[in-house]
């Protein structure tokens, strides 16, 4: 079988690892030559079974650069991506362009035009795959997103120093859940260094001559605890400026009962057309899961090839017997 797939974030590129071992090539397509560098990910104990399952080598490589924090992995976002990719680069049967007779066609934007058995839609939540698939677009969640890195230098307080050994520092909570802000360092290989990441379903508008960023509103107004506040308020003066502008509110999949009983038996794809990762399921960042639960897509979808494999051979074997 020869499979395309659509998408060379992680889902993809964990997908083409898993098809590689039961797929003659294996196309893999990414329009982006580069990626937005999100500060953190976090591979959580599913998750890491599933890329052992893929890739034993792989899940080393990962447990080498990654910090611990409980059962969790915590990495610099483009570093994972990147260790998966190095992953895909070595399996031999994985390649960048062919042309051939097939049951499905993708021509892209660019003019490539491939055909393959099957097509795997990874291209994320605002997948064109699944514009194809005429299913649900992605709607608007309540939650808009900051995310950012700082370093930590010895004229920094105390307070801010003793949360370099502290793995995920869950920093604030607001108690009517408006905010959450959480702090992860990571390894001795970046000794010093911070992400935090900070959420909410406020409503914020931006300050039009730019001097404020809306986020020390949110602080000031949501945190009541004062020395967090101050703690929250280091960081974000130690981040880069632009981390400080709110990233779009972010987009989920509508996995509602009503959705999904509308759709029945076409949700996952249709025919010779399958859909992983955020494509398929696409939840808030604050979910912690989704990264995970596109390793685990990844396994099933090539335990179900391998599985069609052995019994499509059995089946040869009883008819030449």
């Amino acid at each position: 079988m020869n499979a395309i797939i659509i998408g060379g974030g992680p889902s993809g590129l964990a997908c083409a690892i898993g098809l590689s071992s039961c797929c003659q090539q294996v196309h893999l397509i990414e329009k982006y030559p580069t990626f937005e560098k999100s500060e953190s990910f976090g591979l959580a104990k599913n998750g890491q079974r599933a890329i052992s399952e893929l890739s034993s080598e792989c899940l080393h490589d990962m447990q080498r650069i990654g910090m611990k924090a409980g059962e969790t992995l915590v990495f610099i976002w483009y570093e994972f991506r990147d260790t998966l990719l190095r992953c895909v680069k070595e399996k031999s049967n994985i390649i960048k362009i062919h042309d051939g007779d097939g049951v499905v066609s993708v021509v892209c934007q660019s003019g490539l035009k491939l055909t393959g058995d099957f097509v795997v839609g990874a291209d994320g939540v605002h997948s064109k795959v699944r514009d194809v698939l005429q299913l649900p677009p992605p709607i608007q969640s309540e939650n808009t997103l900051f995310r950012g890195s700082l370093v930590v230098s010895e004229n920094a307080s105390s307070e801010l120093r003793e949360c370099l050994d502290k793995g995920i520092v869950p920093l604030a909570v607001d108690e009517r859940g408006k905010v959450y802000f959480t702090l992860f360092n990571f390894n001795e290989r970046y000794p010093g260094r911070l992400a935090w990441v900070l959420s909410t379903n406020v409503s914020l508008e931006h300050q039009e001559d730019g001097t404020v960023s809306p986020i020390f509103k949110l602080i000031d107004e949501y945190i009541t605890e004062e020395k967090k506040a101050q703690l929250i308020k280091e960081v974000l003066n130690l981040s880069d400026p632009h981390h400080l502008e709110p990233y779009p509110k972010t987009s989920v999949i509508d996995m509602s009962d009503t959705t999904l009983d509308l759709y029945k038996g076409r949700w996952g794809g249709r025919g010779r057309i399958t859909l992983v990762g955020d494509a398929s399921h696409g939840m808030r960042p604050t979910d912690g899961y989704g990264g995970s639960m596109a390793m685990e897509d990844a396994v099933v979808l090539t335990r179900i090839l391998h599985d069609g494999i052995r019994k499509n051979d059995s089946k040869k074997k009883d008819y030449q017997g």
